[in-house]
């Protein structure tokens, strides 16, 4: 039997296991990278949420199990894999799929030796089965290309059930506590208020906003207004425990228009934003 055929006989297999797992097996899926070979033995599917729209879904193909339900949890999926893989030996590929069954990039971690590489729009990408709780299909280029003097190939089939985030708490439409707190931030940024602002972001904003260096304190508060709307309209909240995803939009001071996530943390202060991943929406 052939590589394809031996490929194709995996994937088949494993549509067959019980949707109850939250990972499955991905056989022999393969990503080479120059010299070296990734051989992947696990699969998971997570929800990403994007700035405005459908989640696409991220395919994580690894060498090592993950702790799924943080990397649902977690605000940045990627983010979660990585700190969860750290320097093992090892790594993952992580296939995009957009909500309408296309490919949205390939991107390929690998530590010891330590690479990486990403593309989108090569090789053939099929989807099989798809549905909120499960995901099914093939990525493959098993004719080497080049990349700056480098080749790859590879051959991903993969079959993983989608693991949901855990239970929340949806919040009122100013977003609860968080929301409220994440107004009041804005509201501090607009108006330069830099003593509410180092309250607001605790041990941040004392090297951000320095009070014995009013040149960098003035850059600092430049940098945090950087992108940021002057005001939001929260679209959806969620609570998880001290954490709080707040989906937002909203036109900064340069009137362009901002959508997107911030997430929220409760700390001894109060809430404060941890991180967010507002962008243009134009």
């Amino acid at each position: 039997m052939n590589a394809r055929l031996m490929s194709l006989s995996l994937l088949l297999a494993l549509s067959g296991a019980s949707a109850a797992a939250p990972a499955a097996t991905a056989g022999k899926a393969y990503f080479r990278y120059d010299k070296i070979r990734m051989e992947t033995t696990h699969a998971y599917a997570f929800a990403h949420e994007e700035r405005n729209g459908p989640a696409s879904t991220y395919v994580f193909l690894t060498t090592a199990p993950l702790d799924a339900q943080k990397v649902a949890d977690a605000f940045d999926p990627g983010s979660e894999v990585n700190q969860q893989t750290g320097n093992t030996p090892g790594g993952y590929v992580r296939i995009c799929v957009t909500p309408e069954g296309k490919e949205c990039g390939l991107y390929f971690s690998h530590e010891g030796p330590s690479e990486s590489f990403n593309m989108s729009g090569s090789g053939e990408f099929t989807l099989g089965q798809r549905t909120p709780a499960r995901i099914e299909g093939r990525w493959a280029m098993t004719k080497p290309d080049d990349f700056f003097g480098k080749t790859y190939d590879f051959d991903l089939p993969f079959a993983a059930d989608v693991t949901a985030p855990s239970p929340g708490t949806k919040l009122g439409p100013d977003g609860g506590e968080p929301g409220r707190a994440y107004a009041a931030y804005l509201a501090a940024l607009a108006k330069g208020d830099l003593p509410a602002l180092r309250r607001m972001l605790g041990e941040s904003g004392r090297w951000q906003l320095p009070e014995d260096d009013e040149q960098q304190a003035r850059q600092g508060l430049k940098d945090l207004r950087d992108g940021k709307p002057v005001s939001v309209k929260i679209l959806s909240a969620m609570q998880r425990g001290d954490h709080a995803v707040l989906r937002v939009e909203g036109v900064d001071r340069d009137e362009i228009k901002r959508a997107g996530r911030v997430l929220m943390v409760k700390g001894e202060g109060g809430w404060s934003v941890e991180r967010d991943d507002l962008g243009s929406v134009d």
